[in-house]
C-alpha cells in the first residue's frame, strides 16, 4: 500500500469516528482533505452532502450535489447526471436553476415527456412568484418542444400582453387562432382573432386568417373584402393573394384567379403549390403544354428525391384532362421505364404510339416500335408492326432479317429462365414479396406459360418472417448473386417498403402529391394534448425501494448493497408484471426512466420496447433506447433506435436537432470525426448557440488537422 493510500486510509478513520461522535463539521473538514479534483471524488461528496443533510444545512448538500451533477455532465454519463438534479429538487424543490438544468438534460437527449413536465411545472411555479420574466422564457421553452399547447400559447399571450409586448401577443393568439381553425373551431378562432385584431387593426397575419374562416364557412363576399383591404396595404401579401386566388377559381372566375396566381408565382417562381393550381386552370382551359411547363420542373424534382409515385401523380393531372398530350405521356413513359414498371409502361407507349401515327411522326413512330421489340420480345405483334413499318421505309430485307434475333423462342426460354432463378435468390433470403413482383411481372408477358404460375403458386403463402431492419443487407446479398449469375448489379426497385401494408389506390390532391417532399412547407400540429403521468400507486414502493438500495451504490458502498439491487430488481420486476398489464405503456415508459437513471439498462431496454407500442410514446422511447444503447457502448443500436426517432420528428423543430445533435455525438464517440462534423454543421446552421455546437465543430476540425 502506498503512503498516499495509507494517509487517505488514516483520514477515512478519522472522520468516521467523528461521525460515531456526532462531531459532524470536524468529519465534513477531513473529508475535505480527500477532495483532489477527480473522479473519487464523487464518493466523498456524497458522503459530506449526507452529513450537511444531517445537519439541515441543505443548501451546503446542494452545493456538493452540484460538483457531482457537473462532474457526470462533463464524463457524458447524462443518467447519473438527471438522478442527482432530482435529488436536488427533491431537497431544495425552490432551486430553479437545478429544475432548469434537468429539463435541459431531459430535452437535450430526447426525453421530450419528461422536459414538458419540467419546463410546464417550472412555468406554473414562476407564475405564483408572478416572475414574468422567467415564465415568459420557460413558456417559450416548452412550445419548442410542444407547439400544439394551446393552454400555454394562451399563458405566453397573457404574460406578453403584461409586459407590453403586443406584437408578439398577437403572433401567439394566431397560432392558437390557426389551430382552431384546422380544427374547424371556427367560433373560437374568430373570438381569439377579433381580440388580435383589437390589439393591432392592420396585423396582416390575423386578417389573412380571418378571410381563410370567412372562405370555409362560405362567405365569400366578406372574404373578398377583406382580402382586397388586405392587398390595398401590402399588394404583395401572398397569403391575401392565395385566398383570393382560390375564392375566384372556386367561383369559377378562372382570367381573375389566373391573374392573381401568375403574380404569386412571379413573387415566388417555386410555389409548389400555386403552380399546381394555376395549372389546374390551363387542364380546364385546354392549354396543356402551359400546365406541362408549369409541372415538369416539379416532376424533375420529384424524380430526384426518388418520390415517383407522386411525380406520377402530378402527371395525371394534366392526363385527366381525357386528351392525349404527347410530353406528358412521355415523361410518364420515362418515370415506368426508370420504375421498370413494365405494365403501365407497355400501355403508355401503345397510347405514344397512337399519337406518333396520327401526328405522322415517322422517325419517332420506328423508333418507339423499335424499343417495344426489345423490350416486350414476346408480344409478337409489335415486332410484326416494326417489320412491316421497316418494308414501308424501304429497308432492305436482309437488314429485315438481321432483326429477327430481336423474336424467338429461345430468347423467351432465357428471359423465363433468368426471371424464375432471380425469384429463387429472393426467396431463399425470406423476401417473397420481391420475388412474386418478378413473377407477377413475368406472367403478364408470358401468360401461357405453366411454369411460372406453378412458382408462383409454389411460394404464395409462404410466411414473410423478415424484420424491416434486415431487409436491406439481404437486398444486398441478392444484389451480388445478381451480379455472378447474370454479370450485371440489377438497380432493384425491390425496396423495404414492400414490407408494409399494399398501398390504396390515391386520390391524389396537391397536398397529397408533396406529402413527401420539402417542396410545400407542410405544417401539422399534433390533434390533442398529451397528458402527462406519475408511475401508478401500485409500483410506486417498489421503485422507492430501488431508488434508496440505489442512494447507497452510487456513494460505492459494499458490494451486499450491490447483490440487493439485483435481488430487489428482479424481485420488483417479478411483482410489476403480476400487478400491471404490459399495455400499461404510460407506466412501462416512466418505469423505463427511473431504471435509466440508475444505470439499469438493460432492464430500461424491455420496459422501452413495450412503451413503443404506443404510437404517442414511441418517438420518446426509441430515444430512450438510443441512450440506453449507448451507455452499453453498443453504438450500432444506439444508431439505429435514434434514427427511428428521427423518423417520428418533424425536419426542422427542436426535436429533430436535438436528436441530430445525439446521432453526431455518438459519431464522435466512435471517433468517425468526419461524419460527426458534418452532423454538428447541419445543426450549427440551425442555431449556433445550441449546446456549445460551434466550439464542439471547432475541436473537431482541430483534431482532423492532426
Amino acid at each position: 500500500m502506498s503512503d498516499n493510500q495509507i494517509n487517505r486510509a488514516r483520514i477515512e478513520s478519522i472522520a468516521e469516528k467523528l461521525i460515531k461522535k456526532g462531531k459532524f463539521q470536524d468529519a465534513i473538514e477531513e473529508y475535505k482533505k480527500l477532495l483532489t479534483g477527480d473522479e473519487q471524488d464523487i464518493n466523498i461528496r456524497n458522503i459530506i452532502s449526507d452529513i450537511y443533510i444531517k445537519l439541515k444545512k441543505n443548501d451546503k448538500a446542494v452545493e456538493e450535489l452540484k460538483r457531482i451533477a457537473i462532474f457526470y455532465e462533463s464524463c457524458g454519463n447524462y443518467s447519473k447526471a438527471i438522478a442527482i438534479y432530482k435529488r436536488i429538487s427533491r431537497l431544495v424543490p425552490e432551486d430553479w436553476g437545478a429544475a432548469k438544468k434537468l429539463a435541459s438534460i431531459y430535452r437535450d437527449h430526447g426525453f421530450t415527456s419528461e422536459a414538458r413536465s419540467e419546463y410546464l411545472n417550472l412555468a406554473k411555479k414562476f407564475l405564483k412568484e408572478n416572475n414574468n420574466k422567467e415564465a415568459i422564457r420557460t413558456y417559450e421553452l416548452l412550445l419548442d418542444l410542444s407547439p400544439a399547447d394551446i393552454e400555454s400559447r394562451l399563458t405566453l399571450a397573457e404574460l406578453y400582453e403584461k409586459e407590453g409586448q403586443t406584437d408578439k401577443v398577437v403572433e401567439e393568439l394566431n397560432e392558437v387562432a390557426e389551430y382552431q381553425i384546422q380544427k374547424n373551431n371556427f367560433s373560437k378562432a374568430k373570438e381569439i382573432l377579433n381580440k388580435a385584431k383589437t390589439l393591432n387593426n392592420g396585423h396582416t397575419r390575423t386578417l389573412g386568417n380571418l378571410i381563410d374562416i370567412f372562405e370555409k364557412e362560405d362567405k365569400k363576399k366578406e372574404a373578398i373584402q377583406l382580402a382586397n383591404q388586405i392587398l390595398r396595404k401590402d399588394k404583395e401579401n401572398l397569403k391575401a393573394l392565395n385566398l383570393l386566388g382560390d375564392i375566384c377559381f372556386k367561383e369559377g372566375d378562372h382570367k381573375k384567379a389566373e391573374e392573381v396566381f401568375l403574380k404569386i408565382i412571379t413573387l415566388r417562381p417555386k410555389d409548389a403549390d400555386v403552380r399546381i393550381k394555376l395549372g389546374k386552370i390551363y387542364i380546364l382551359e385546354d392549354k396543356l403544354d402551359h400546365a406541362f411547363r408549369l409541372y415538369e420542373p416539379l416532376v424533375e424534382a420529384l424524380m430526384r428525391k426518388q418520390i415517383e409515385n407522386k411525380a406520377i401523380g402530378l402527371l395525371g393531372l394534366i392526363l385527366s384532362a381525357k386528351k392525349p398530350h404527347l410530353p406528358t405521356l412521355e415523361k410518364l413513359a420515362h418515370i415506368y421505364k426508370a420504375k421498370n414498371q413494365v405494365q403501365n409502361l407497355e400501355k403508355v407507349y401503345r397510347i405514344i404510339l397512337e399519337e406518333y401515327k396520327k401526328k405522322n411522326l415517322a422517325e419517332k413512330q420506328f423508333a418507339l416500335l423499335e424499343e417495344m421489340v426489345r423490350i416486350f420480345p414476346e408480344r409478337k405483334e409489335y415486332y410484326e408492326q416494326y417489320k412491316k413499318f421497316k418494308e414501308e421505309l424501304g429497308v432492305l430485307e436482309e437488314e429485315v432479317g438481321a432483326e429477327d434475333s430481336l423474336y424467338n423462342s429461345d430468347k423467351i426460354k432465357k428471359i423465363i429462365e433468368d426471371s424464375l432463378a432471380k425469384a429463387d435468390l429472393y426467396v431463399e433470403q425470406g423476401l417473397i414479396k420481391n420475388a412474386m413482383r418478378i413473377l407477377e411481372n413475368l406472367r403478364m408477358k408470358f401468360p401461357d406459360e405453366s411454369v411460372i404460375e406453378k412458382k408462383i403458386e409454389s411460394i404464395r403463402n409462404m410466411p414473410i418472417q423478415v424484420d424491416l431492419e434486415e431487409i436491406p443487407k439481404r437486398i444486398e446479398k441478392v444484389s451480388k448473386k445478381e451480379t455472378v449469375l447474370f454479370g450485371e448489379k440489377e438497380k432493384a426497385e425491390r425496396l423495404s417498403s414492400d414490407y408494409l401494408e399494399d398501398d390504396e389506390a390515391e386520390k391524389l390532391t396537391a397536398a397529397d402529391i408533396f406529402a413527401e417532399t420539402d417542396i410545400i412547407p407542410i405544417v401539422s400540429l399534433d390533434t390533442g394534448e398529451k397528458e402527462y403521468y406519475d408511475l401508478s400507486g401500485k409500483i410506486r414502493e417498489e421503485l422507492e425501494a430501488i431508488k434508496e438500495i440505489y442512494s447507497y451504490q452510487i456513494r460505492g458502498d459494499t458490494t451486499i448493497v450491490e447483490k440487493a439491487l439485483s435481488d430487489i430488481v428482479a424481485e420488483f420486476r417479478k411483482a410489476l408484471d403480476e400487478k400491471v398489464d404490459k399495455k400499461d405503456y404510460e407506466s412501462r415508459y416512466n418505469l423505463g426512466i427511473v431504471f435509466i437513471e440508475q444505470g439499469l439498462f438493460d432492464e430500461a431496454i424491455e420496459e422501452f420496447k413495450l412503451a413503443a407500442q404506443d404510437k404517442s410514446l414511441a418517438m420518446d422511447s426509441y430515444s430512450a433506447l438510443s441512450i440506453c444503447y449507448r451507455n452499453k457502448k453498443d453504438f450500432d443500436e444506439a444508431l439505429k433506435w435514434l434514427g427511428k426517432a428521427q423518423n417520428l420528428s418533424d425536419k426542422g423543430t427542436f426535436q429533430f436537432f436535438a436528436l441530430k445533435y445525439e446521432e453526431a455525438s455518438i459519431y464522435e464517440q466512435r471517433n468517425n470525426l468526419k461524419k460527426a462534423l458534418k452532423l454538428y454543421s447541419e445543426v450549427e446552421k440551425w442555431n449556433p448557440e445550441y449546446r456549445e455546437v460551434s466550439k464542439k465543430i471547432e475541436e473537431l476540425k482541430n483534431k482532423l488537422k492532426k
